[in-house]
């Protein structure tokens, strides 16, 4: 008790228990993944690019035993995690101290934001199963990437390359609040092809989120996935992916007239997403004109039921893409033209309580062409990038990537530094409203970011250190709660001042044995905005700081993996019932114990447990949404 009243007081002492442990344990782990394919449109080393970039390999993905993404990227700097509740509630992440809808995420190469969610992506419906690889790119990525990404990417890759011959697994799971998963996964692999097919099912009845009243929000998840690669000649190559995703939320209503926070309710939101794409690979010129070809489609639906209304609310989206990438290579340098359409469409429907015509069929269309130019020498990397973008609604918008990094003379240690401006437009439903609880505002302009940041990276043997620093300032951003008294809702509106974001991230690595394995992260924030009377405003569920640490130990049949997350007070928006002025209030910091085990019974059966939230730590990251308590899960796969 002591320890933990000192970690709430100073969040400080967790960095310094961290670097401490670093120094006194010897540690070890796999060699870490050098190659990343999201901080450049062609593959470059991790360590020689200009930007902050983190990846997660499958091993580390396993070990976690993590259920849900979402859990594991607490564990990356520069990241925060809002969950409203228990599993399946809506979580965000924003980078940096961005909006949720500032981050692009890619799922095997299809951009997978929900259009019909205000252009961001809800995490809480992307388990682990089947991901082999997670890239972290932090920083404005719009050059490369286009509008989503003005904070950052996060690629999640699902196909394993290295398959040999047949695989079949099988997998269970249970534990507390009637938690249940299963899953089936079938691998083939050969010189000529790739075969990847699974399906997972999880459910479970939750745990009470609001503060009043006892019910539990129960969940319900089934996925699908098919992989294929198939090398049609020595130079052709043929990809193609299809994700299905149908889940059921239970969530809770608002008390707008006592207490202004979440009241039990017998509501449930029906989403599906299917994601889908094709792509043709096609090399030349022995290896020096690279030639891709894609095509890809992501779709959602969500569908919720309101207890007491007579029709449900729906809100569709569909966005259809087609790219063409090439790559001109020569010696030591590259030149990427990436040419590309767009077209977005977006549907909803609802009840027409008076308060103006929820029912819509809109849609836009954007067309951009992007440059990206590499310089890899032996000292010294640069990258230059350019995109211009022309869409039905906006106007011309142009983006800009610089990066250059520096192998200095002390062995192995590297200084990077990138600069940017990136852009992200009005989503749907800021333009045009939300049903009859939020007012749209068409004459949204565009948010502008521009950014810089400058770090090291040392790679030394066994011991990997990446510190940085970075700084951004947003114009035309969105508030996205301003209170319309003539209509009692709330709409959007561009803030007239531009917002500050500046803050410094620390990841460490030490790799010493085959056995244990330790990595730490720090992340200073701090993300604020001037209000109309000239003052500085902290930005909302923005900690300023932000820590973890991992470590993973391996026997020869056994593996322990222990996570400890440290989220520093926040603040949030409180929006008491009317008359009473909107409020601004703290959310207390808070420490999560994670705890997970497997052993290795024989070549095909493992089994596996952990612990969720070992304190029983009491917190919310979102006001008035009680996060889930302690939890308890155990498992066994099968494999042949």
């Amino acid at each position: 008790m002591y320890l933990k009243a000192i970690y709430l007081k100073n969040p400080i002492n967790i960095l310094t228990i961290f670097l401490i442990s670093l120094i006194t344990i010897q540690v070890a782990a796999n060699e870490l993944e050098t190659v990343t394919v999201t901080a450049s449109r062609t593959p470059i080393e991790i360590i020689k690019t200009g930007s902050s970039v983190t990846i997660l390999d499958e091993a580390q993905i396993k070990q976690s035993q993590a259920s849900n993404l979402s859990d594991l990227l607490r564990n990356v700097a520069g990241l925060q995690v809002n969950q409203q509740g228990s599993r399946g509630a809506l979580t965000q992440i924003r980078v940096r101290g961005a909006e949720a809808n500032h981050l692009l995420v890619l799922i095997d190469g299809i951009e997978v934001n929900d259009i019909a969610q205000g252009g961001e992506f809800n995490f809480a419906h992307l388990q682990t199963d089947q991901i082999k690889r997670i890239e972290i790119v932090r920083g404005p990525q719009s050059a490369l990437w286009g509008s989503d990404a003005l904070a950052g990417v996060i690629n999640i890759i699902t196909l394993d390359n290295d398959i040999k011959g047949s695989d079949f697994s099988v997998n269970t799971e249970t534990g507390s609040h009637k938690f249940l998963k299963t899953g089936l996964v079938y691998q083939y692999g050969s010189d000529k092809a790739q075969l990847q097919a699974s399906i997972n099912h999880m459910s479970t009845d939750g745990t009470n989120i609001a503060r009043q009243g006892s019910e539990d929000d129960g969940y319900k998840n089934t996925t699908i996935a098919i992989n294929t690669v198939i090398q049609v000649r020595d130079r052709l190559k043929v990809s193609a992916n299809l994700r299905l995703t149908d889940s059921v939320t239970d969530f809770d209503g608002f008390d707008f007239f006592v207490t202004g926070l979440p009241i039990d309710a017998d509501n449930e939101t029906k989403s599906e997403q299917a994601y889908a794409r094709i792509s043709f690979d096609l090399q030349g010129l022995e290896g020096k004109y690279n030639q891709r070809f894609l095509l890809a489609r992501t779709d959602t639906d969500n569908e919720s039921n309101i207890a007491g209304s007579s029709q449900n609310s729906i809100s569709r989206g569909t966005k259809d893409q087609v790219q063409y990438q090439g790559n001109f290579i020569k010696d030591n340098q590259t030149l990427t033209l990436v040419a590309e359409y767009e077209k977005e469409n977006y549907e909803q429907r609802g009840l027409d309580s008076g308060f103006g015509n929820p029912n819509r069929d809109l849609d836009l269309t954007n067309n951009s062409l992007a440059f990206e130019y590499r310089y890899n020498g032996e000292a010294w990397h640069f990258s230059a990038s350019l995109r211009q973008d022309s869409n039905s609604d906006f106007d011309d918008s142009t983006t800009y990537r610089l990066t250059a990094n520096w192998l200095t003379p002390v062995e192995n240690l590297y200084v990077y530094a990138s600069q940017g401006r990136a852009s992200k437009n009005p989503s749907f439903t800021e333009r045009f409203g939300f049903f009859d609880t939020f007012q749209g505002n068409p004459d949204l302009e565009p948010e502008i970011s521009d950014s810089w940041e400058i770090g090291v990276k040392h790679k030394q043997g066994v011991f990997n250190t990446t510190l940085s620093y970075f700084s951004s300032v947003l114009q035309n951003e969105i508030n996205g709660f301003v209170f319309d008294s003539a209509t009692f809702a709330f709409t959007a509106a561009n803030r007239k001042e531009d917002s500050q974001r500046q803050g410094a991230e620390i990841e460490l690595s030490w790799i010493a044995s085959s056995h244990l394995s330790i990595n730490a992260s720090y992340t200073y924030l701090d993300s604020n905005f001037e209000d109309a009377t000239g003052k500085d405003l902290d930005e909302v569920r923005r900690p300023r700081h932000i820590a973890s640490l991992r470590g993973n130990y391996q026997w020869d049949k056994a593996n322990l993996n222990l996570s400890i997350n440290f989220n520093g007070s926040q603040k949030d928006d409180f929006f008491p019932p009317f008359p009473a002025s909107p409020q601004r209030v703290n959310l207390d910091s808070y420490i999560l114990l994670n705890l997970a085990g497997n052993y290795q019974l024989s070549d095909a059966v493992q089994l596996t447990a952990r612990l969720e939230n070992a304190l029983d730590k009491n917190y919310e990251e979102v006001l008035g949404f009680e996060a889930p308590g302690f939890a308890a899960y155990a498992g066994i796969r099968l494999n042949w």
